[in-house]
């Protein structure tokens, strides 16, 4: 299975050292240049080696430059380049991408439903602990009520 992604969710799960969590769950991302350049490239500061189920594509600049209408690059590569490619899943975690995303038929998961899933295939134990860490880490924000309702139906306590 294939699955394009946005720069969240790769930074936040980086920042837990759980990026393979990616590789087990959906074998290969995709990723546009924008969000190469932000995570792995030097607009990352530190430029960082890209995992090998992690591969670039360019998507088509015409669906780009009419998506940035609104979005961010990296959100407006990553949606063209799951439409140009016929991907149907994507990871984003802004709203209005999100919401733009799903208009266009695509599926999307953000890093909390990720990490629920890798929970439900057994990959990880509890994600309340990783949350919290990324919440650290990185200032990972996200709403109190929709964290908790998350954690309830996976059986974990609330913060």
């Amino acid at each position: 299975m294939i699955v394009v992604s946005d720069a969240s969710p790769l930074i936040a799960l980086q920042a837990v050292d759980r990026l393979d969590l990616l590789q087990q769950l959906f074998g290969t991302v995709l990723i546009p240049p924008a969000v190469h350049d932000e995570v792995f490239g030097t607009a990352a500061g530190t430029p960082l080696s890209l995992p090998s189920f992690i591969n670039v594509e360019h998507p088509a600049a015409t669906a780009v430059r009419f998506l940035e209408m609104g979005l961010h690059r990296g959100e407006s590569e990553a949606i063209a380049l799951a439409l140009d490619k016929g991907i149907p899943r994507i990871i984003l975690d802004d709203k209005q991408a999100r919401e733009t995303a799903a208009r266009l038929g695509l599926s999307v998961i953000g890093t909390l439903g990720l990490l629920m899933l890798a929970k439900e295939k057994g990959l990880l134990d509890a994600i309340r602990p990783l949350i919290l860490l990324m919440m650290d880490r990185i200032n990972f924000r996200i709403a109190p009520h929709v964290l908790n309702r998350a954690l309830s139906s996976v059986g974990e306590p609330s913060v």
